[in-house]
């Protein structure tokens, strides 16, 4: 009779932090069958609040094939006949270890890429990436190992929807907020010329129907423009080299 109102106090406020002990006593109702039954609602709120549906999900499938593979790739366009290219080849392996190869090039300009080796761990709906020391140095015909420390945080379900294979961002698409610490190590400011000026939204014929709001996709802000990488952020080249080169 008590539980009706203890359930709606709880459902007010998010799900405290829990310790290893209390986690894994909640997480024993969950899955005891006679408990899950005398609270269906109880069980739905936990199962929201600590996201285990696609922790379940992705744990179930790593257990079954012994990894996950997970392939990222995205198109953006930079200015007229110039754009960049971004790869990214992750292994979650059921030992902790997962893998990451990534590229990124731009045309005939420049083109960059890099290897990962480290340690991996769900926290809520994502997958918590860090570099290690690998074990053994790359080899001349292989890519270069990133130094130890970088973290960043992967959508379980962008992992999921991929379901082993390729997940193709739109083309026009900012970049993924994990993208550039797993590149650099960086967490983006947002100060950057990437995020404060190098896209606007595209205008749409149909922008004065009332109609739900789409998933904007973004475009250059000057077709002639021309960017270069400097130490993971993009430039703008001035306009007076371009017109030179």
């Amino acid at each position: 009779e008590n539980s009706g109102p203890l359930f709606a106090i709880v459902g007010m406020s998010p799900l405290p932090p829990l310790d290893e002990v209390l986690h894994a006593k909640i997480l024993g109702y969950v899955t005891e069958p006679k408990a899950c039954v005398s609270c269906q609602s109880w069980k739905q709120y936990l199962y929201d609040a600590l996201k285990l549906e696609p922790r379940i999900r992705f744990m179930q499938r790593v257990k079954e094939n012994g990894s996950v593979t997970f392939c990222y790739n995205a198109v953006r366009p930079l200015g007229e006949d110039f754009e960049e290219s971004v790869g990214y080849t992750f292994n979650f392996f059921s030992d902790g270890i997962y893998r990451l190869a990534w590229t990124r090039t731009y045309d005939a300009w420049s083109s960059q890429g890099e290897q990962h080796y480290g340690k991996w761990a769900v926290d809520m709906d994502h997958v918590c990436c860090e570099t290690l020391e690998p074990k053994v140095q790359a080899e001349e015909t292989e890519m270069r190992y990133a130094p130890a420390g970088f973290k960043f945080a992967v959508p379980l379900e962008e992992i999921l929807n991929a379901k082993g294979g390729y997940f193709q961002a739109k083309d026009g698409s900012r970049a993924a907020e994990w993208e550039l610490p797993a590149r650099t190590g960086k967490i983006d400011s947002g100060d950057s010329v990437w995020t404060a000026g190098m896209w606007a939204p595209l205008e749409s014929e149909v922008s004065q129907v009332q109609a739900p709001q789409a998933p904007q996709v973004l475009s250059s802000m000057r077709a002639d423009a021309r960017y270069v990488d400097i130490d993971g952020e993009m430039h703008e080249v001035s306009g007076d080299i371009v017109a030179n080169w």
